[in-house]
C-alpha cells in the first residue's frame, strides 16, 4: 500500500502541476505541488523502501498496520489537496494588469536607506536577545534548550525585518546593478542566515532561502528550467540536506562529545533527514487516531491565548502549540487533549499544521473546510503579489503565507504577531520609496 501511495501522489501532484502549466512557476498550485512533491512524496518513498523505519509507536496507539495507516492517509490527503486546489482556483483572478515604468517608480537612495534601517533594527533585536540570555557562547552551547531560552523574548519578533531588508536590496541591485550593492546584499543575506541558524531552528532559515529565490524570480529575472539550473539546484539541494540534519545535531548531546567525528554519522542519517523535512508521519498519525469519539471539536482552541497575558508561573496554562498533545499521545501511549496544562504534557511538539488541525477538530469536514480556505488565502496573496509586485514586501508576505499559514493555533499566533509588522513595512515602502505617480496608478 505504501508503494501505491507513492505512485498515486507522484501522479496527483504532477497532474496538479500540469493543470497550472500556463501559470507562473511560483503560482500557488505549482508552488504547493512542488512543495508536496519534495516533502511528502520523498518521505513516502523512503517508507516504501524501508517500511521498518516508520514509527511503530504511531501504529501501536492507532491500532493499525502500516498498510492500513497509509490507506486512510492517502484518501484524506487526496481530499485535502483537491480542496486546496479548488480554493485556489475559485479565488483566482484571470488577468492581472502589469505595472509599467519600473525603474522610474523608485527612489534608489531611499531603498538603500530603508533596507539598512530595517536590517539594523532586526540586528539590534538579536543582540538584545543575546545580552538577555548570556551571550553568543552560552546560546550556542545550550541549543538543546532553545525553546526555553527564546520563551518570552518578544524582541525576536523584530528579526524578520532582516529578511525584508535583504529583499529590498535585491531591488536595489535590479535598479543600478552595482558591484557594491551585490556585495552588500551577499553580506546581509549570509548574516541573516547565520543569525537564524544560531537560534537553533531550520524552518525560518529555509523559508528565507525560498523567499530569496522567489524575490530573484520576480524582481531580477524569471527563473527557467535549463540543464544548468537543474545541476545547480541539485547541488544546492544536497548542501541543504546536510544543513537540515546538521542543525538538530548541534542541538543534540552528541555535539558536545569529544569525538564528534564518531558521533556525527550516528546522528546524520537519511532517516533523520526524512523525519526532519516532512510532516507525513504526523499526518498519518492524525488520520488514523482521531474518530468521532475522541476528536477535539475546538476544545481549548482559544485557551493558548492566555499565555500572552499570563504572569509568573506559566506551567498551569496550555501551550500555544497544540502539537505537544500529538507528541504526548504517541510518546505516552494515552489520550491527551487541549486545554491540558503545559506541565502535564510533553515539551516536544509535532506541528499539527492544517491537516492535523482540521482532522483533529472536525474530521473529514475539517479537511474540506480548512484546506479550501487555505487555498483561498494562497490565491488572494498571489493576486496581491502580481498586482503590487512593485512592492517587494509582498514577496515576503506571499512566501510566508505558502509556508506558514494554516489554521492551527500556533500558526495563527505567528501571523497575528508577524503580519502587522509586514504591513507596516509595506506602508513605509510605499510612502518612502515609491513615486507619487506610481502610487496614483496603483490606487
Amino acid at each position: 500500500m505504501v508503494w501505491i501511495s507513492f505512485i498515486w501522489f507522484l501522479l496527483l501532484y504532477s497532474a496538479g502541476f500540469l493543470y497550472a502549466r500556463k501559470d507562473d512557476i511560483f503560482s500557488p498550485v505549482k508552488f504547493i505541488s512542488i512543495k508536496f512533491m519534495l516533502l511528502n512524496v520523498s518521505f513516502i518513498l523512503y517508507t516504501a523502501i524501508f517500511p521498518e523505519s516508520f514509527l511503530r509507536s504511531i501504529l501501536k496507539i492507532c491500532d493499525v498496520t502500516l498498510d492500513q495507516a497509509f490507506l486512510k492517509y492517502t484518501i484524506l490527503q487526496t481530499i485535502a489537496y483537491l480542496c486546496l486546489v479548488c480554493g485556489i482556483t475559485v479565488f483566482r483572478k484571470k488577468k492581472i494588469l502589469p505595472v509599467s515604468g519600473f525603474k522610474e517608480s523608485y527612489s534608489y537612495r531611499n531603498i538603500k536607506i530603508l533596507a539598512v534601517a530595517l536590517y539594523s533594527i532586526g540586528l539590534s533585536a538579536y543582540f538584545i536577545f543575546l545580552y538577555r540570555v548570556g551571550g553568543l557562547h552560552y546560546l550556542l552551547t545550550h541549543l538543546e534548550k532553545r525553546v526555553q531560552l527564546q520563551g518570552g523574548q518578544y524582541i525576536l519578533n523584530l528579526m524578520p525585518l532582516m529578511s525584508v531588508a535583504c529583499i529590498l536590496f535585491i531591488l536595489a541591485v535590479k535598479l543600478k546593478n552595482k558591484t557594491a550593492d551585490k556585495l552588500l546584499l551577499a553580506f546581509f543575506a549570509f548574516g541573516n542566515l547565520a543569525l537564524l541558524t544560531s537560534l537553533g531552528g531550520r524552518k525560518s532559515t529555509l523559508v528565507f532561502i525560498v523567499m530569496f529565490i522567489v524575490a530573484l524570480h520576480y524582481i531580477i529575472k524569471p527563473l527557467k528550467f535549463t540543464r544548468k539550473t537543474v545541476i545547480w539546484f541539485s547541488l544546492f539541494a544536497v548542501l541543504l540536506s546536510f544543513y537540515i540534519v546538521a542543525v538538530p545535531f548541534l542541538r543534540s548531546p552528541a555535539a558536545k562529545s569529544k569525538n564528534i567525528a564518531e558521533a556525527y554519522p550516528k546522528v546524520i542519517t537519511l532517516e533523520r533527514l526524512m523525519y526532519n523535512v516532512s510532516y507525513v508521519f504526523i499526518d498519518v498519525f492524525a488520520a488514523n487516531y482521531f474518530t468521532i469519539d475522541n476528536a477535539w471539536y475546538f476544545d481549548g482552541f482559544l485557551a493558548p491565548g492566555d499565555a500572552l497575558f499570563a504572569k509568573g508561573d506559566k506551567g498551569n496554562i496550555p501551550q500555544v502549540d497544540q502539537g505537544v498533545y500529538f507528541n504526548s499521545i504517541v510518546r505516552y501511549q494515552k489520550d491527551f487533549r487541549p486545554p491540558m496544562p503545559r506541565n502535564l504534557v510533553s515539551d516536544v511538539s509535532w506541528p499539527t499544521e492544517n491537516f492535523g488541525f482540521g482532522y483533529a477538530n472536525l474530521l473529514v469536514p475539517g479537511i474540506i473546510i480548512f484546506f479550501f480556505l487555505q487555498g483561498a488565502v494562497f490565491s488572494i496573496g498571489y493576486r496581491l503579489l502580481q498586482y503590487r509586485y512593485s512592492n517587494p514586501v509582498m514577496v515576503v508576505i506571499y512566501v510566508l503565507l505558502i509556508f506558514e499559514f494554516n489554521f492551527s493555533s500556533l500558526n495563527l499566533a505567528f501571523f497575528v504577531k508577524t503580519l502587522p509588522l509586514m504591513y507596516l513595512c509595506y506602508i513605509v515602502f510605499n510612502k518612502f520609496v515609491l513615486s507619487k505617480k506610481l502610487l496614483k496608478a496603483l490606487h
